[in-house]
């Protein structure tokens, strides 16, 4: 297909702020093409413009998921905490979805959608774990995944393993070293539970979901002093 002219100003307006997701403006092409286009018109993001427009928000992110590999397991439950505030956002599996076998697919899909409002996530052990579990399920609903360089990411694992030498760095035993109470490992029955849809272990797992986003901006606070502000993306 030709691209016209004004398919072409189009692009070049949007690309240095969309980035991949200028593509949303062409659907009767393939992303491919688009992206070709771009490419042969050395278009490039420009992330401070960007950042100009958009209003700058913070969140620690955390998911619960029935195994560690994302092409054998499902996510039970994610939430949100936007930094400084009592806000959270948050989403849970159901019964029906789980015995109809659309699984985490709106799971997934609001999360995807939730981090868009966001300019710079936390996690911890996120770069292994909770982004390429998310990224992977998305892949497999089909359902379009952030690009890399839309949104920060920032892992407090690699942070605490840095300037912290303790015998453990799993988040549990750093909270345990800080003195930072109420994380907690959720109780296997509750785990093996949620695999029926049972509520009361959807409800249990939500819960404990919320508490660790809640813990997890605490320890930032006690570490952010020793934080590198190198730039790393999702």
């Amino acid at each position: 297909m030709k691209w016209l002219e004004n398919d072409v100003i189009l692009l070049r307006e949007n690309y240095p702020i969309m980035g991949y997701r200028v593509c949303e403006l062409f659907p009767e092409r393939t992303k491919a093409s688009v992206l070709r286009k771009a490419q042969m018109l050395n278009l490039k993001v420009k992330r401070k413009l960007r950042k100009e427009l958009m209003e700058d928000r913070v969140g620690y992110l955390d998911i619960e998921t029935s195994q560690l590999v994302a092409d054998f397991g499902i996510c039970y439950s994610w939430c949100i905490k936007e930094a400084g505030k009592e806000h959270y956002e948050q989403s849970t599996i159901t019964r029906q979805e789980l015995l109809d076998g659309t699984l985490d697919k709106r799971v997934i899909e609001e999360l995807v959608d939730a981090m868009r409002h966001y300019t710079l996530l936390y996690t911890y052990y996120g770069s292994r774990f909770d982004v390429p579990f998310v990224r992977t399920r998305a892949l497999m609903h089909e359902i379009p995944f952030i690009p890399r360089g839309e949104i920060e990411h920032r892992d407090l694992y690699y942070l605490a393993r840095r300037v912290l030498r303790v015998h453990s760095n799993r988040l549990e035993n750093v909270c345990a070293v800080l003195g930072i109470k109420g994380k907690t490992r959720i109780e296997q029955r509750y785990w093996i539970l949620a695999n029926t849809g049972e509520p009361e272990a959807i409800r249990y797992i939500a819960e404990h979901n919320r508490a660790d986003v809640t813990i997890l901006e605490k320890v930032h606070e006690r570490l952010a002093e020793f934080e590198a502000q190198q730039r790393r993306w999702l």
